[in-house]
């Protein structure tokens, strides 16, 4: 089973690309997600940037079930 992520500001411009399918694993946590972005992605270490499952924020401990759509956002500016 796959999750879809989605990448959005400068966490696109890093990976290349909106949108990608990467290989899940059962029990696979927000840690262990960034983990493997950092490895694929070193450009994304150290970058602040909240981690939505499903559509609702979660921290590093949210299980992330199989087939999850996840949502990579760094923070917004505006007013």
């Amino acid at each position: 089973m796959s999750i879809n992520i989605l990448y959005f500001g400068m966490l696109a411009e890093i990976s290349g690309q909106a949108k990608e399918s990467l290989s899940g694993k059962e029990n696979m946590t927000v840690s262990d997600l960034k983990e493997l972005l950092n490895e694929k992605y070193p450009q994304m270490r150290g970058k602040k940037f909240k981690v939505a499952v499903n559509q609702k924020i979660g921290d590093d401990a949210t299980i992330i079930p199989l087939s999850s759509e996840i949502a990579l956002l760094p923070p917004f500016a505006g007013g």
